[in-house]
């Protein structure tokens, strides 16, 4: 009975002991995804932190110059800190999903920025483990269709042009009625397109049902989520494709 009793006991300090270092580890990489940075040569200041934008997704927009860059989980290198390594060598910034994992060797976990450029922007996605990069090349066109428009969603050809700033390529804005149209689908939703039809390139909140007048957040391709009106009005509506920011006031 004792050794029956003894061996249940190792078994049952066997099982707490391997739930204690799988909670350890979870937790050690939960606490990991609430920042990240960038560091090395190639980030200017030497080091820039990354803005979390939701559904695990951390992103950079601004100048990267040619040299080594790091991501890692603490501002300051440490016992603690993870790099994330890309999973093939001499891995480039500039890609379209590269996979990663975490590291705790920041010498063997750079990433390599070819050209200095203004207008990178990189994005990482903790939940399908990728780093995303591109030198942001201005948009030649953006429009605005939708139920809340006046040209619905059967609007391929005929969706409303808005206006590029002059001085900054990225930044356009429109000023248009947007209300609710009972006799369409989603009467009271829009979204942005790049072109004058529905593909390929898109605008979309990261919730769908997003208000226009407090969402402030965007982002290009993804799920097919709208914009919603919960105010009929004129609109003026200013779009940063580099920043990806979107804001909204009704004039009228």
């Amino acid at each position: 009975m004792r050794i029956l009793s003894h061996t249940i006991m190792k078994r049952l300090f066997i099982c707490l002991s391997l739930v204690a270092l799988h909670f350890s580890l979870f937790m050690s990489s939960a606490a990991a995804q609430d920042a990240l940075w960038l560091t090395g040569s190639a980030v200017p200041g030497g080091q820039q932190q990354l803005k979390a934008v939701g559904n695990g997704q951390y992103k950079y927009a601004g100048t990267l110059n040619a040299g080594e860059l790091y991501v890692q989980t603490t501002r300051k290198a440490g016992g603690s800190t993870r790099y994330l390594k890309a999973l093939l060598p001499d891995a480039t910034v500039a890609n379209h999903g590269q996979q990663y994992a975490e590291s705790t060797d920041g010498n063997k976990s750079a990433w390599q920025v070819d050209v200095t450029d203004d207008h990178y922007k990189v994005c990482i996605d903790t939940k399908a483990k990728t780093l995303h990069g591109e030198i942001f090349v201005p948009w030649g066109e953006l429009f605005i269709a939708g139920g809340a428009t006046e040209v619905g969603w059967k609007s391929e050809g005929k969706m409303l042009l808005m206006e590029q700033d002059i001085d900054n390529p990225y930044l356009w804005t429109w000023e248009g009625e947007l209300r609710e149209h009972p006799n369409v689908e989603e009467p009271r939703s829009f979204k942005f397109q790049g072109q004058d039809r529905w593909h390929p390139k898109s605008l979309h909140p990261y919730v769908q049902d997003a208000d226009i007048l407090t969402d402030q957040q965007l982002h290009t391709g993804g799920p097919d989520t709208k914009w919603t009106i919960s105010t009929e009005g004129r609109y003026h509506i200013a779009i940063d494709l580099f920043n990806e920011t979107v804001s909204a006031k009704i004039v009228k």
